[in-house]
């Protein structure tokens, strides 16, 4: 988006965002102290508001008590306004979650999909989902984001996907042409680090985020966008596994869901999900504890080469056991140098819902807050 701010109507727009993402974070102020917030004349903040309480974006409330002077009336995002749609496209599932414009989820379909043959098969799936919400809920949908493991190019090009019907696929955005809303395709890595950074608000900044799941991803949270990184996965740490890059004894093969289920077939016979792993814990503890280090240990190479201030750690394998959390974060202090050795390490708030809930934040950062754009702006 190209703004002149010397045009008024730019600068109304950007004023207009500005209270959206304002109103989102501060629920329930007045017209004055938004203006305060923002440092927008009185005038202009009425002038604003008014047009978004006609649109229906904004509601007004009760009045403020007041010890001295006029109260002023309460304003809120109107949650009934609008709604987008995220989509979860994992190896065995497709999760398809209506959520409203306060990125709260009203409805979740899920399907099992593991025996998708083609894009038709997702497609048909995901528009199962998206004409059911249409029929019971009367809020607009303003536009859907599906979530896709893997490299996203121009125009919802699908570069490379681990899930092989959809592996560059030029096509399958082409197939949301006649939805009556926009239809975006994202990594998700980046849509799991946007719930993230929506969850933890203007203190995520400068965090490495790992997304530790079927597979293994990183991305450096900044404060007006996302860096994301597959390399992470494909550090060196084992001498034995052969990874889906070609190459032998990447991270992938011993600390992802993708290298657990090859370890547990080597070692027991049976390839276990980490889910299965999780259940029966006491058994396989051994495969789970050299998961935990192998993390650990490239945890401190990743902290060194992008000097974050924080790590956080996201996806399915982030509820593993308190006692694998704890042995991850001992191995983390013992192997770090003196200046990283404090670096802090959190547990993700979403887990392994990370990335259907960020399909949805993802669209509603897409189409209509666009919060990282004001950031990027130095607003």
């Amino acid at each position: 988006m190209e703004l002149n701010f010397s045009r008024p109507e730019n600068a109304r727009q950007i004023n207009r965002l500005r209270v959206l993402n304002a109103l989102r974070e501060n629920e329930g102020v007045s017209r004055a102290q938004l203006a305060r917030i923002l440092g927008i004349n009185k005038v202009s903040m009425g002038e604003i508001v008014q047009a978004l309480i006609s649109e229906g974006s904004v509601i007004e409330g009760s009045k403020q008590a007041v010890q001295a002077g006029r109260p002023g009336t309460t304003l809120s995002i109107n949650p009934d306004h609008a709604s987008v749609i995220g989509v979860d496209i994992q190896t065995r599932v497709v999760s398809t979650t209506l959520y409203s414009i306060l990125g709260q989820p009203i409805r979740m379909e899920r399907y099992p999909s593991s025996s998708f043959a083609d894009e038709k098969d997702y497609f048909d799936t995901i528009n199962k989902a998206v004409e059911k919400f249409q029929s019971f809920s009367t809020r607009p949908i303003i536009g859907m984001c599906i979530a896709v493991n893997g490299e996203i190019g121009q125009n919802g090009k699908i570069i490379s996907s681990f899930i092989p019907p959809l592996n560059g696929s030029e096509s399958f955005i082409r197939l949301f042409d006649s939805y009556p809303f926009p239809v975006i395709i994202s990594p998700a890595l980046i849509c799991a680090a946007e719930a993230e950074r929506f969850y933890f608000q203007t203190s995520l900044e400068n965090m490495l985020f790992i997304n530790w799941g079927e597979h293994l991803s990183s991305a450096l949270i900044l404060r007006d966008r996302i860096l994301p990184s597959l390399n992470f996965a494909h550090m060196p740490v084992s001498r034995r596994g052969l990874c889906h890059c070609g190459s032998v004894g990447c991270l992938e093969t011993v600390a992802s869901g993708f290298g657990l289920r090859i370890e547990t077939e080597r070692e027991f016979g049976t390839a276990m999900t980490g889910r299965d792993l999780m259940r029966n814990e006491e058994k396989f503890s051994p495969v789970l504890y050299k998961a935990s280090e192998a993390l650990a240990k490239a945890l401190v190479f990743a902290i060194c080469s992008t000097g974050a201030n924080a790590i956080l750690i996201g996806g399915g394998l982030s509820n593993l056991p308190d006692m694998y959390f704890a042995y991850m974060l001992d191995t983390f202090s013992k192997s770090a140098a003196s200046p990283f050795r404090d670096v802090p390490i959190y547990r993700s708030y979403y887990k392994e819902k990370g990335t259907a809930q960020g399909a949805g934040l993802t669209a509603l950062e897409e189409f209509f807050y666009k919060k990282n754009l004001l950031a990027r702006l130095g607003i």
